[in-house]
């Protein structure tokens, strides 16, 4: 593969895995690579062997032609399809209906509400997370919204000096 092909897989594949809600930890036991290749994979670095995505294309159900493609995107809701695929497959299923990952909840479930058309403050937001049973403090929450400042706007609370408001761009 070309070093632009491995880049494009690279981000594919990190797409996927940010997508299902999954750690690295926990998407290199499902697809049967080490996290340390992972890593190499989702960075884009060259080096590795094909063979290491068997276990990615076998998992995921994307063939290397997609995982190729500049324009790839995600089926709507692709973790609950693949929860409906793995369903019968216990050891799949422990690892897929753990609590997704924050990053997964901030884009695919918060953002995705309307819950952020007005500003809200953080524990306003934790809230929102345990109302659907996920449990985040209110500090990594703060951390990762504030590495989406893309999506994300970010404002001092109107009348509360030492505390911010967040809602969606």
């Amino acid at each position: 593969m070309a070093k632009v092909s491995t880049a494009i897989v690279g981000k594919n594949i990190k797409s996927i895995r940010e997508s299902i809600g999954l750690s690295q930890k926990d998407f290199s036991i499902l697809v049967g690579v080490s996290r340390a290749s992972l890593i190499k994979i989702e960075a884009g670095s060259t080096g590795y062997r094909l063979n290491l995505l068997d276990g990615i294309i076998d998992f995921t159900k994307f063939n290397l032609s997609e995982l190729s493609k500049m324009n790839f995107s995600l089926p709507d809701n692709y973790r609950d399809k693949l929860i409906r695929v793995y369903e019968e497959d216990v050891t799949v299923g422990v690892i897929l209906n753990q609590q997704p990952t924050l990053v997964y909840c901030i884009k695919y479930s918060l953002l995705n509400s309307q819950f952020l058309k007005e500003p809200k403050e953080i524990r306003q937001i934790t809230k929102f997370f345990a109302d659907k049973g996920w449990v985040f403090s209110g500090n990594s929450i703060q951390i990762a919204l504030k590495r989406m400042t893309d999506i994300i706007v970010i404002k001092k609370h109107e009348s509360k000096g030492n505390t911010n408001t967040y809602s969606k761009f």
